[in-house]
């Protein structure tokens, strides 16, 4: 029996049940697809910035000023760019300290708040995943119960008892549990993965971090910063 035969003689909270369901595997696919684009581009981003600064500037003695100079080509601004922008806007106040533990609560308690947004960002389309693959399940068992509820008071009306006239009917209800579980695995699984990488790359921005603030916390303050803001681009 196709799709549209089953479309045809299923009730209305059935086909309801039905458009739901694609359209939330819609919604959970298009955020898989646009989470990994996001995550393969930071990731990307990290391994680059990290083999630069092992290659070029970990024995530099103006340590950010020629962490300004690398050039990671991408095609729009990451999280990276971020966490060095906010420390770009810490010049003037750097400046005003001699303490090498005054700069360094500054900068660890800014780029701390800093790392928080960027999982806050990372973390967008996390919870509309995990809430499809939580209840895309239920949903589909709904449409299936309605749907046997449904085949049952038919096969009463008709008075037809036969095995053949009451598995037709229920097999076509438990398409609905079927299409639930089909758009409920691939969430749960993309939902799990992208907490695993979200939780990686932040632990590595987190260590680029703390190496931002001893080096640059152990600087005199004479150095100073450039006026040009790092872009990667």
């Amino acid at each position: 029996m196709s799709i549209i035969e089953i479309w045809n003689q299923s009730n209305f909270v059935v086909n309801a049940v039905m458009l739901m369901l694609v359209t939330m595997s819609i919604l959970s696919w298009y955020l898989i697809f646009f989470k990994i684009v996001i995550l393969k581009k930071e990731q990307k981003n990290f391994r680059l910035l990290n083999h630069k600064i092992a290659e070029q500037i970990i024995h530099s003695n103006n340590w950010f000023k020629d962490l300004e100079k690398l050039n990671i080509p991408t095609k729009s601004r990451g999280n990276i760019d971020i966490l060095l922008h906010k420390v770009c806007n810490l010049e003037s106040t750097l400046k005003c300290f001699d303490s090498h533990e005054a700069k360094k609560e500054i900068l660890s308690m800014h780029l701390i708040q800093c790392l928080d947004d960027i999982r806050f960002r990372l973390d967008k389309g996390l919870t509309a995943l995990a809430s499809i693959g939580s209840s895309a399940p239920f949903v589909g068992l709904l449409g299936t119960v309605i749907g046997i509820y449904d085949a049952l008071q038919n096969i009463s009306s008709l008075g037809s008892g036969s095995l053949g006239g009451i598995s037709a009917p229920i097999s076509e209800a438990l398409i609905a549990t079927a299409i639930g579980l089909f758009v409920a695995i691939p969430a749960v699984l993309a939902y799990n993965f992208f907490v695993r990488s979200n939780r990686l790359l932040i632990q590595n921005l987190r260590h680029l971090a703390e190496q931002i603030t001893v080096y640059l916390s152990n600087q005199p303050s004479k150095i100073g910063f450039s006026s040009q803001k790092p872009h990667i681009s």
